[in-house]
């Protein structure tokens, strides 16, 4: 029997997102245009070659986005399950993992983030960049060394937007001097 994933075009503030979603959860949140380039359906398919997808509503995905998007979302596990579903090489998830302890409205730069799993910030810079689920593993928290915004598959202003949002929404309090 196939595995049905259900795929949806989610409505967000950044404009339109494509969504799959299997029976464990999110599986792709992807800009448009990026989705294709990251190949989901091939990595997908190697992981089960037996898959139905279908237009659905990816209630899950969609609900996780809504809430992020009202600033309530502020931490989001890592979905272990991801690694079977891609094939995730153990560097692959270290990086995921620790791109979903960056605090919301917090940055780490590339070099950080090679310092704590031990890889080359290229590589690094690599894996971020295949990551298949946009805004719910926060790769737009990865900024430069120096903390300007490189890189984003979803283009430099979508990662303005989205660190703007968390800053907006992070609730700072700053004390007033009296």
């Amino acid at each position: 029997m196939p595995l049905a994933l259900e795929t949806a075009i989610y409505e967000s503030p950044l404009g339109p997102l494509t969504l799959v979603e299997g029976p464990d959860g999110p599986l792709v949140v992807g800009f448009p245009g990026r989705s294709g380039r990251l190949h989901w359906q091939v990595n997908l398919r190697g992981a089960t070659p037996d898959i139905r997808t279908s237009a659905g509503p990816c209630t899950g995905t969609a609900a996780l986005l809504d809430a992020y998007f009202a600033g309530e979302l502020k931490h989001f596990r890592y979905p272990s399950y991801l690694d079977r579903w891609f094939g995730m090489t153990a560097s692959q998830a270290a990086v995921s993992r620790v791109l979903c302890q960056i605090a919301f409205g917090d940055t780490r730069t590339y070099g950080e983030i090679a310092r704590v799993t031990g890889l080359h910030p290229r590589l690094v810079g690599q894996m971020v960049g295949a990551n298949p689920l946009a805004i719910l593993i926060p790769c737009h928290r990865v900024v430069g060394a120096r903390g300007t915004l490189v890189g984003y598959g979803g283009g430099l202003p979508r990662k303005k937007w989205l660190l703007a949002h968390e800053t907006r929404n992070s609730r700072m309090v700053l004390r007033r001097q009296l």
